[in-house]
């Protein structure tokens, strides 16, 4: 029986090696619809478009066999009218390694924000009363990523900045609770219907934010505060709101509402930082979330096989998709979380086994060859003291499985050591941003 990956790559394979026969006037767009079935789209001269599609028919039918549809459709110019999309998909699609004459477009069913996200923060770092976005996200769940971002939270407002937590978990949302409002009240409504009812009431500046959000009731302990957006009122009606947002395209003619939000964010509240609580794994949101919207990213994993294998991907779409892009890489912050503190000689063997697999997987899958452009990290940077496959490590605590209220683990945990670090990090790579981007 032929399986789907290897009927796509004969596909491939044998769709080039057919293209580099040709003129320079032929080429072709290799499209996987959304029941993974392959059409293609042909450029040629026209008096041999009917030799070239049965030619390709009779190729894609001995390499693909049912997954290959037999539609080809003839590749348009000028006056033509599918000659508009046809292009376009040519520009979106992702160029063939063998050859710039062959191109794939993947169509999909679902998962649309892993496609069509934004791929750049709303704005730069060098910009005026620009706050940093910082995304926490985890392959796997129970890693301690939004207690790790409350006291990120926390630090940052102990040192007298303003910030704005979004919990963009929505799937299973926590963090709006966890750093909930006098006598536990949290706002009446949250992202979910931010995200809906922009969409909705379309104002272009968005509409305002203050029935979105709740203020901290402990605060920061200092002159700064902590701004809450719950992901939405958790009842009957939530499972509904939440199937009808659209992480595709936005609409026509403006921003994504989440965007939208950010910039009102921005705008309304001034805060010095966003920091963003994602949904583990390959969520719709965390798609959309880790295309590049965000300035800085804290990945939270363990040692297990299947947290290297998500990072691995995450890693991937922010480091080496971007250089391929001539991009530079999207700012990483590594952190080991859960690890056990039972016995010294275990704990240093956790750390040491855990940064020699960052190395290894950073070398793979997000750092440049050494070149001279200083925006890049790369491989050069491996013996660096601040670069991002350098773990910050956070002891497993029996303390933080059983809180009920934040201000009991607070100062005794969250306000001590590894979180600092973690705060500490980020402003160093804050201020990294900003003298690269004058």
């Amino acid at each position: 029986m032929q399986h789907l990956d290897d009927a796509h790559e004969r596909a491939e394979t044998r769709l080039a090696a057919w293209l580099m026969n040709k003129s320079r006037a032929w080429r072709a767009l290799l499209v996987k619809d959304v029941l993974a079935r392959l059409r293609v789209v042909l450029w040629c001269p026209d008096k041999s478009w009917e030799a070239g599609r049965r030619e390709i028919d009779g190729q894609l039918n001995e390499a693909a066999s049912a997954y290959w549809s037999k539609s080809v459709l003839r590749g348009g110019a000028g006056e033509h009218p599918d000659a508009a999309w046809q292009e376009q998909a040519w520009k979106t699609a992702r160029p063939h390694d063998g050859t710039d004459r062959l191109r794939i477009l993947d169509r999909h069913l679902s998962k649309t924000g892993w496609f069509e996200g934004p791929s750049e923060p709303p704005w730069p770092l060098r910009a005026r009363d620009a706050p940093a976005i910082a995304l926490f996200y985890s392959f796997k769940g129970g890693a301690g990523r939004s207690t790790s971002l409350a006291a990120t939270a926390l630090h940052l407002a102990s040192a007298g900045e303003r910030v704005a937590v979004l919990d963009a978990d929505l799937d299973a949302p926590g963090v709006g609770s966890l750093l909930a409002g006098y006598d536990s009240a949290v706002a009446a409504c949250g992202i979910t219907d931010y995200l809906l009812e922009q969409r909705i009431l379309g104002e272009p500046g968005g509409i305002g934010t203050e029935d979105y959000h709740h203020r901290y009731a402990a605060g920061g302990g200092g002159a700064g505060d902590i701004l809450v957006y719950p992901a939405g009122r958790f009842d009957h009606r939530y499972v509904e709101k939440l199937a009808r947002i659209d992480y595709g395209e936005p609409p026509e003619g403006g921003a994504h509402p989440f965007v939208v939000l950010l910039e009102r964010i921005r705008r309304d509240l001034a805060p010095s930082w966003i920091l963003v609580d994602a949904r583990a794994g390959l969520g719709d949101v965390s798609g959309f979330l880790t295309g590049g919207l965000c300035h800085f990213h804290v990945l939270l994993g363990t040692l297990a096989e299947a947290s290297w294998r998500g990072l691995a991907l995450i890693l991937e779409r922010l480091g080496a998709d971007r250089v391929r892009q001539g991009k530079p890489q999207a700012e990483c912050l590594l952190v080991a979380s859960m690890v056990p503190r039972s016995d010294e000689a275990l704990f240093r063997g956790y750390v040491e086994r855990f940064t020699d697999r960052a190395r290894e997987v950073f070398s793979e899958h997000y750092y440049a060859v050494p070149e001279p452009a200083d925006e890049f990290w790369t491989l050069d940077d491996l013996e660096s003291a601040d670069a991002p496959h350098v773990p910050i490590v956070l002891p497993y605590e029996e303390r933080l499985a059983s809180f009920r209220d934040l201000t009991e683990v607070a100062e005794p945990i969250l306000l001590q050591g590894p979180y600092i670090e973690l705060s500490e990090r980020l402003r160093a790579g804050l201020r990294r941003s900003k003298a690269r981007n004058r």
